[in-house]
Protein backbone atom coordinates (compact mmCIF):
# COMPACT_ATOMS: atom_id res chain seq x y z
CA UNK A 1 0.00 0.00 0.00
CA UNK A 2 1.58 3.57 -0.68
CA UNK A 3 1.97 5.75 1.81
CA UNK A 4 0.15 8.52 1.69
CA UNK A 5 2.70 11.28 0.37
CA UNK A 6 3.45 8.79 -2.28
CA UNK A 7 0.41 8.48 -3.59
CA UNK A 8 -0.14 12.14 -4.50
CA UNK A 9 3.65 13.07 -5.43
CA UNK A 10 5.87 11.07 -8.02
CA UNK A 11 8.77 12.26 -5.87
CA UNK A 12 9.84 14.25 -3.07
CA UNK A 13 11.12 16.96 -5.72
CA UNK A 14 7.48 17.66 -6.46
CA UNK A 15 6.25 17.73 -2.85
CA UNK A 16 9.29 20.19 -2.45
CA UNK A 17 7.91 22.36 -5.27
CA UNK A 18 4.23 22.21 -3.84
CA UNK A 19 5.45 22.65 -0.20
CA UNK A 20 7.60 25.35 0.95
CA UNK A 21 10.33 24.64 3.56
CA UNK A 22 10.76 21.28 2.78
CA UNK A 23 14.49 19.97 4.06
CA UNK A 24 16.50 18.66 1.39
CA UNK A 25 16.92 15.55 3.15
CA UNK A 26 13.46 14.83 3.83
CA UNK A 27 11.98 11.47 2.91
CA UNK A 28 8.24 10.53 2.43
CA UNK A 29 8.75 8.03 5.08
CA UNK A 30 9.46 10.65 7.91
CA UNK A 31 6.37 12.86 6.93
CA UNK A 32 3.76 9.79 6.65
CA UNK A 33 2.38 10.20 10.75
CA UNK A 34 2.10 13.69 9.60
CA UNK A 35 0.22 13.12 6.30
CA UNK A 36 -2.19 10.42 7.43
CA UNK A 37 -3.44 12.80 9.68
CA UNK A 38 -3.70 15.85 7.56
CA UNK A 39 -5.25 13.21 5.02
CA UNK A 40 -8.52 12.60 7.71
CA UNK A 41 -8.42 16.77 7.68
CA UNK A 42 -9.42 16.93 3.81
CA UNK A 43 -11.34 13.04 3.66
CA UNK A 44 -13.39 14.71 6.28
CA UNK A 45 -14.95 17.63 4.36
CA UNK A 46 -14.70 15.95 0.50
CA UNK A 47 -15.33 11.67 1.68
CA UNK A 48 -13.07 9.39 0.89
CA UNK A 49 -14.98 8.58 -2.82
CA UNK A 50 -14.33 11.92 -3.86
CA UNK A 51 -10.84 11.77 -2.76
CA UNK A 52 -10.23 8.51 -4.69
CA UNK A 53 -11.44 10.12 -7.63
CA UNK A 54 -9.37 12.98 -7.56
CA UNK A 55 -6.30 10.60 -7.47
CA UNK A 56 -7.39 8.95 -10.03
CA UNK A 57 -8.39 11.26 -12.20
CA UNK A 58 -5.17 12.39 -13.55
CA UNK A 59 -4.00 15.42 -13.84
CA UNK A 60 -6.18 17.75 -13.05
CA UNK A 61 -6.94 21.11 -11.42
CA UNK A 62 -8.23 19.58 -9.10
CA UNK A 63 -5.38 17.46 -8.31
CA UNK A 64 -3.50 20.13 -8.04
CA UNK A 65 -5.54 21.64 -4.97
CA UNK A 66 -5.54 18.45 -3.32
CA UNK A 67 -1.81 18.15 -3.37
CA UNK A 68 -1.04 21.47 -1.99
CA UNK A 69 -4.51 20.80 0.62
CA UNK A 70 -2.86 17.54 2.02
CA UNK A 71 1.17 18.60 1.56
CA UNK A 72 0.99 21.92 3.51
CA UNK A 73 -1.63 20.53 6.00
CA UNK A 74 1.41 17.95 6.52
CA UNK A 75 3.62 20.59 6.94
CA UNK A 76 1.93 22.09 9.34
CA UNK A 77 1.22 19.19 11.58
CA UNK A 78 5.35 18.26 11.01
CA UNK A 79 6.53 21.30 11.31
CA UNK A 80 6.91 21.10 15.82
CA UNK A 81 8.41 17.96 15.30
CA UNK A 82 10.98 19.05 13.16
CA UNK A 83 11.75 21.94 15.83
CA UNK A 84 11.93 19.31 18.39
CA UNK A 85 14.40 17.41 16.21
CA UNK A 86 16.79 20.33 15.06
CA UNK A 87 17.18 21.25 19.09
CA UNK A 88 18.51 18.03 19.60
CA UNK A 89 20.76 17.36 17.11
CA UNK A 90 22.41 20.52 17.06
CA UNK A 91 21.02 23.24 19.72
CA UNK A 92 19.44 25.18 17.11
CA UNK A 93 16.00 27.17 18.15
CA UNK A 94 13.72 29.05 16.60
CA UNK A 95 11.80 31.74 18.31
CA UNK A 96 7.86 30.90 19.47
CA UNK A 97 6.42 33.86 17.07
CA UNK A 98 8.40 32.38 13.57
CA UNK A 99 7.14 29.01 14.59
CA UNK A 100 3.82 30.39 14.81
CA UNK A 101 4.19 32.47 11.59
CA UNK A 102 5.50 29.16 9.98
CA UNK A 103 2.45 27.25 10.79
CA UNK A 104 -0.10 29.95 10.51
CA UNK A 105 1.63 30.73 6.87
CA UNK A 106 0.77 26.50 6.10
CA UNK A 107 -2.87 26.44 7.45
CA UNK A 108 -3.48 29.52 5.20
CA UNK A 109 -1.87 27.59 1.58
CA UNK A 110 -4.48 24.42 3.44
CA UNK A 111 -7.17 26.77 3.28
CA UNK A 112 -6.43 29.07 0.11
CA UNK A 113 -5.93 24.93 -1.66
CA UNK A 114 -9.25 23.76 0.08
CA UNK A 115 -11.40 26.92 -0.92
CA UNK A 116 -10.27 25.99 -4.45
CA UNK A 117 -10.90 22.02 -4.44
CA UNK A 118 -14.26 22.53 -3.41
CA UNK A 119 -15.01 25.10 -5.47
CA UNK A 120 -13.66 22.60 -8.53
CA UNK A 121 -15.73 19.57 -6.79
CA UNK A 122 -18.84 21.17 -8.15
CA UNK A 123 -18.37 19.10 -11.10
CA UNK A 124 -18.13 15.93 -9.32
CA UNK A 125 -21.41 13.71 -8.83
CA UNK A 126 -19.27 11.45 -6.26
CA UNK A 127 -19.25 15.27 -4.22
CA UNK A 128 -23.12 15.82 -4.77
CA UNK A 129 -23.81 12.72 -3.30
CA UNK A 130 -21.64 13.54 0.13
CA UNK A 131 -23.52 14.87 3.33
CA UNK A 132 -21.73 18.09 3.36
CA UNK A 133 -23.42 19.23 -0.35
CA UNK A 134 -26.80 17.03 0.41
CA UNK A 135 -27.38 19.03 3.65
CA UNK A 136 -26.91 22.32 2.02
CA UNK A 137 -30.03 21.91 0.37
CA UNK A 138 -31.99 22.61 3.50
CA UNK A 139 -30.26 25.69 4.60
CA UNK A 140 -31.30 28.79 4.21
CA UNK A 141 -27.87 30.52 2.87
CA UNK A 142 -26.90 28.37 0.47
CA UNK A 143 -23.66 29.38 -1.15
CA UNK A 144 -20.14 30.66 0.63
CA UNK A 145 -20.49 33.53 -1.36
CA UNK A 146 -23.96 34.48 0.07
CA UNK A 147 -22.72 33.84 3.61
CA UNK A 148 -19.91 36.30 3.06
CA UNK A 149 -22.35 38.76 2.00
CA UNK A 150 -23.86 38.44 5.11
CA UNK A 151 -20.47 38.23 7.46
CA UNK A 152 -16.75 38.20 6.13
CA UNK A 153 -15.73 34.50 5.55
CA UNK A 154 -13.11 35.53 2.67
CA UNK A 155 -15.49 33.84 0.96
CA UNK A 156 -13.89 30.52 2.11
CA UNK A 157 -15.88 27.37 0.59
CA UNK A 158 -14.30 25.11 3.55
CA UNK A 159 -15.58 27.11 6.21
CA UNK A 160 -18.75 27.07 4.63
CA UNK A 161 -19.37 23.97 4.36
CA UNK A 162 -17.50 22.85 7.65
CA UNK A 163 -20.59 25.19 9.22
CA UNK A 164 -23.24 23.82 7.73
CA UNK A 165 -24.22 21.38 10.74
CA UNK A 166 -24.13 24.02 12.77
CA UNK A 167 -26.64 26.50 10.38
CA UNK A 168 -28.93 22.95 10.44
CA UNK A 169 -28.80 23.05 14.42
CA UNK A 170 -29.32 27.05 14.67
CA UNK A 171 -32.37 26.59 12.00
CA UNK A 172 -33.86 23.40 14.18
CA UNK A 173 -33.33 24.91 17.60
CA UNK A 174 -34.23 28.77 17.05
CA UNK A 175 -34.22 30.56 13.64
CA UNK A 176 -36.21 27.99 12.08
CA UNK A 177 -39.39 28.99 13.15
CA UNK A 178 -38.71 32.78 12.76
CA UNK A 179 -38.87 32.25 8.69
CA UNK A 180 -42.49 29.89 9.30
CA UNK A 181 -43.23 33.06 10.47
CA UNK A 182 -42.20 35.69 7.90
CA UNK A 183 -44.15 33.70 5.31
CA UNK A 184 -45.74 36.60 2.62
CA UNK A 185 -43.29 38.82 4.26
CA UNK A 186 -39.90 37.68 3.30
CA UNK A 187 -38.92 40.96 1.40
CA UNK A 188 -39.54 42.50 4.99
CA UNK A 189 -37.74 40.22 6.93
CA UNK A 190 -35.81 37.32 5.42
CA UNK A 191 -32.73 39.75 4.79
CA UNK A 192 -32.24 40.38 8.76
CA UNK A 193 -33.08 36.48 9.69
CA UNK A 194 -30.17 35.73 7.89
CA UNK A 195 -28.11 38.22 8.94
CA UNK A 196 -29.03 36.41 12.41
CA UNK A 197 -28.57 33.24 11.50
CA UNK A 198 -24.95 33.94 9.94
CA UNK A 199 -23.71 36.00 13.01
CA UNK A 200 -25.28 32.89 15.47
CA UNK A 201 -23.29 30.44 13.27
CA UNK A 202 -20.18 32.09 13.28
CA UNK A 203 -20.01 32.97 16.74
CA UNK A 204 -20.86 29.06 17.59
CA UNK A 205 -17.65 28.30 15.09
CA UNK A 206 -15.57 30.32 17.13
CA UNK A 207 -16.65 29.20 20.43
CA UNK A 208 -16.18 25.22 19.07
CA UNK A 209 -13.58 25.28 16.28
CA UNK A 210 -9.76 25.35 16.60
CA UNK A 211 -8.63 29.24 15.72
CA UNK A 212 -6.71 27.26 12.80
CA UNK A 213 -10.32 26.29 11.50
CA UNK A 214 -11.54 29.86 11.68
CA UNK A 215 -11.05 32.02 8.29
CA UNK A 216 -8.10 34.33 7.58
CA UNK A 217 -10.36 37.30 8.46
CA UNK A 218 -11.20 36.26 11.77
CA UNK A 219 -7.86 34.59 12.50
CA UNK A 220 -5.75 37.72 12.02
CA UNK A 221 -8.04 39.58 14.81
CA UNK A 222 -5.70 37.74 16.79
CA UNK A 223 -2.77 38.16 15.07
CA UNK A 224 -1.76 40.91 16.59
CA UNK A 225 0.22 41.44 19.68
CA UNK A 226 1.81 38.31 19.30
CA UNK A 227 4.86 39.24 22.11
CA UNK A 228 2.19 39.18 25.11
CA UNK A 229 -0.12 36.72 23.68
CA UNK A 230 -0.84 33.33 25.44
CA UNK A 231 -3.50 31.15 25.03
CA UNK A 232 -5.40 31.84 27.95
CA UNK A 233 -5.92 35.59 26.70
CA UNK A 234 -6.54 34.34 23.09
CA UNK A 235 -9.16 31.83 24.09
CA UNK A 236 -10.78 34.45 26.27
CA UNK A 237 -10.87 37.19 22.82
CA UNK A 238 -12.02 34.51 20.69
CA UNK A 239 -14.97 34.05 23.40
CA UNK A 240 -15.85 37.67 23.78
CA UNK A 241 -16.03 38.01 20.26
CA UNK A 242 -18.64 34.96 19.94
CA UNK A 243 -20.61 36.62 23.14
CA UNK A 244 -21.08 40.25 20.52
CA UNK A 245 -21.99 38.24 17.98
CA UNK A 246 -24.40 35.93 19.73
CA UNK A 247 -25.92 39.41 21.26
CA UNK A 248 -26.32 41.35 18.05
CA UNK A 249 -28.17 38.01 16.29
CA UNK A 250 -30.31 38.33 19.46
CA UNK A 251 -30.82 42.10 18.69
CA UNK A 252 -32.20 41.67 15.29
CA UNK A 253 -34.44 38.51 16.35
CA UNK A 254 -36.24 40.87 19.01
CA UNK A 255 -36.61 43.84 16.33
CA UNK A 256 -38.03 41.01 14.06
CA UNK A 257 -40.46 40.04 16.82
CA UNK A 258 -41.72 43.29 17.52
CA UNK A 259 -41.79 44.44 13.75
CA UNK A 260 -44.36 41.50 13.92
CA UNK A 261 -46.26 41.98 16.97
CA UNK A 262 -46.84 45.29 16.33
CA UNK A 263 -48.31 44.26 12.37
CA UNK A 264 -50.35 41.49 14.10
CA UNK A 265 -52.27 41.55 17.17
CA UNK A 266 -50.42 44.43 18.57
CA UNK A 267 -49.72 42.37 21.88
CA UNK A 268 -45.84 42.31 22.30
CA UNK A 269 -44.31 40.06 24.58
CA UNK A 270 -41.11 41.72 26.40
CA UNK A 271 -39.06 40.47 28.97
CA UNK A 272 -40.37 43.76 31.46
CA UNK A 273 -43.79 42.48 30.88
CA UNK A 274 -45.29 40.73 33.95
CA UNK A 275 -49.17 41.40 33.95
CA UNK A 276 -50.93 37.66 35.10
CA UNK A 277 -54.57 37.42 34.49
CA UNK A 278 -55.19 37.75 38.44
CA UNK A 279 -53.50 40.79 38.88
CA UNK A 280 -56.07 43.48 39.81
CA UNK A 281 -55.30 46.22 37.27
CA UNK A 282 -57.93 48.28 35.52
CA UNK A 283 -57.54 50.41 32.33
CA UNK A 284 -59.34 53.81 32.82
CA UNK A 285 -60.12 56.10 29.25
Amino acid sequence: MKKVLEELFATVQDFRETVPGIDSQVNFADLNSSAVSAKKMVVNIITAAVYREIVSGGETDALSYLRSAVGNATKYKENIFEVLKKRKADGGDIYKYELEGMRRQYIDNYYNAMDSLIAELENFESWKQSPYYRLREKLRIKTAEEFDSLYPIDCSYLFFFRTTPLQREVLSDTIGAYFNRIEGREADFEDKLKLALALTVVALAISRFDIIELPATIRSLFDDSKASRNGQNEQDRLLALAESLMNKSSEILKSVDMALDESGTGDICTETSFARPDDKIYLMP
